[in-house]
């Protein structure tokens, strides 16, 4: 894991060759999060058995079920012995998750209609016959195969007509292009299934680079890229 956040750290030092040609602006994936002024919320410090109790409370409060109704009876009778208020605290919790979406989907529209190079991971999302012309570009590898996707504002829908071969999604990559705040929800077809994500920006591409080129090593540490990769093509 450490290797493999040295090598994704070191993706934002790189200037390319075509990047400079093209007099693009350099772009790092934080400028496309910007913080929201909002009061942060503070959640009840609960144990983990207080908290599977809250969990039956939610998944079972609206169940018209008589025996569903007496497990959420059951459940708040036992947190209020305990001295847990269960109302306030689920309010305490829509409120974070409200607040954690408005920050995951806070999108910085100044960047709207640049010509940008950015470094990152794709995933392809649709074919024309071997060569991709779709992909998630994202900022660290492995993200959204077998884990959850990143917030919606570390996610691009990128779009290159032309069409590039991925190799390996571990493998890092420059694309330019034009970039728009645009979030958008889509199904998309992942290699381990089909997945519903939230896109916070679109990106029209104009070239999309390997990394290190055809070199295999990593210009930073001297090791060999693929002693920085998991082999079975995910990270930890």
């Amino acid at each position: 894991m450490k290797k493999i956040l040295l090598l994704t750290s070191t993706l934002s030092f790189a200037v390319q060759a075509n990047s400079e040609a093209l007099d693009l602006q350099k772009l790092d994936w934080q400028v496309l999060a910007p913080s929201i002024n909002e009061q942060e919320v503070s959640l009840p410090n609960v144990t983990e058995a207080q908290k599977r109790l809250l969990a039956s409370v939610i998944q079972y409060q609206n169940s018209p079920d008589s025996a569903a109704s007496a497990k959420v009876k059951a459940a708040r009778e036992s947190l209020t012995q305990q001295g847990i208020d269960v109302d306030a605290a689920l309010d305490a919790r829509a409120r974070y998750m409200s607040l954690a979406q408005r920050k995951a989907e806070s999108l910085n529209t100044e960047v709207n209609g640049k010509q940008v190079s950015m470094s990152g991971f794709v995933v392809p999302t649709k074919f024309n016959g071997v060569k991709a012309t779709e992909f998630l570009f994202l900022p660290y590898a492995g993200a959204c195969i077998h884990m959850p996707p990143p917030a919606a504002n570390q996610i691009i829908k990128l779009r290159y007509p032309s069409g590039f071969e991925v190799e390996n999604v571990q493998f890092p990559v420059t694309v330019s292009g034009t970039i728009n705040a645009d979030k958008q929800t889509e199904l998309v077809q992942l290699v381990d299934g089909k997945m519903n994500v939230t896109m916070g920006y679109a990106m029209e591409a104009l070239t999309i680079d390997k990394y290190y080129g055809d070199a295999i090593s990593n210009p930073v540490t001297g090791l060999e890229l693929q002693d920085s990769l998991d082999h079975k093509g995910h990270a930890h």
